[in-house]
């Protein structure tokens, strides 16, 4: 039976393209792995597997925008593929030529887009609950644009808490799919500042808009075709992907991909952190 090891992560900071990015660190004499979280989470995400982890040395910055990262400036937007850029950069100040991408939901996309735009650089991927970018049709695209532009112009300050335990209860029911108090809270004390009258959360508001441009499905497929190195896909029995009809035709396009599918839902990484990273060690064996 596998066993964890207890590691306490190192706080760091980074200066890149003049904003701060924030990360955890877990030091190690493996493999170089960057972990990118998902949507409103943040690095503490990975708190739960980096103990599970074998032979590896562990960082999962705070992408921008989200927990202790800079915002960017008012006139910026959030585009998915601007990722790459971060990733590489972060790499580089970690002196990491090469390196594995790990990536949850949001953090999956991310990490099939860098991994297929540097190719050179990223010597492994590991997807969980989440493969390439979120795609639409050009009618849903405008829309979605339209709701973008009207919604991020009325985002204000977000909503404030008077007590963490308030913003866990939020935190386990956001978005589609729940998740438990445990983790929820993990999240939540990265996630959550004290102002005078209570808590409000550190990610900048609008990434709560829906966003200004997404992929076709033809763009997503062609990134995922683009994937060159060995990949392993980690998906939960009531994740993500639980009645998707569209999820066989994205792994196909991944010609090295292993898809492995386990008991959880879209945050198994944190509430199935064992049997996670049991999948991910096999796999970076074989790298």
């Amino acid at each position: 039976m596998m066993r964890s090891v207890e590691k306490t992560p190192i706080e760091r900071g980074f200066e890149l393209f003049e904003l701060n990015m924030a990360a955890l660190e877990w030091p190690g004499e493996g493999l170089p792995v960057i972990a990118l979280h998902g949507w409103l989470d943040n690095a503490a995400s990975f708190i739960p597997l980096a103990p599970w982890l074998q032979g590896v040395h562990l960082l999962a910055p705070d992408l921008i925008g989200h927990g202790q990262s800079d915002h960017l400036p008012p006139a910026a937007n959030y585009h998915l593929a601007d990722s790459c850029r971060w990733v590489a950069a972060l790499a580089d100040a970690m002196g990491w030529q090469r390196f594995v991408l790990l990536g949850h939901s949001m953090g999956a996309g991310a990490a099939s887009i860098t991994a297929a735009a540097l190719p050179q650089r990223v010597a492994g991927l590991i997807l969980i609950d989440g493969i390439g970018p979120i795609s639409l049709s050009p009618e849903q695209e405008i829309k979605r644009l339209r709701q973008g532009f009207e919604q991020t112009s009325r985002t204000g300050s977000g909503r404030g808490f008077a007590d963490l335990d308030s913003a866990v209860l939020v935190r386990q029911r956001l978005g589609r799919f729940a998740i438990g108090h445990d983790a929820a809270r993990l999240i939540i004390q990265r996630g959550m500042k004290r102002t005078t009258d209570g808590y409000r959360w550190t990610h900048d508001e609008r990434l709560s808009t829906p966003g200004t441009h997404y992929y076709s499905a033809e763009q997503a497929m062609a990134v995922l075709r683009a994937i060159e190195m060995p990949s392993l896909l980690i998906s939960g029995e009531q994740g993500a992907f639980q009645g998707w009809d569209g999820l066989a035709e994205r792994i196909a396009c991944i010609e090295q991909l292993e898809h492995c599918v386990l008991a959880g839902g879209h945050h198994l990484h944190m509430e199935e952190a064992e049997a996670v990273g049991a999948k991910i060690n096999a796999f970076l064996g074989k790298l």
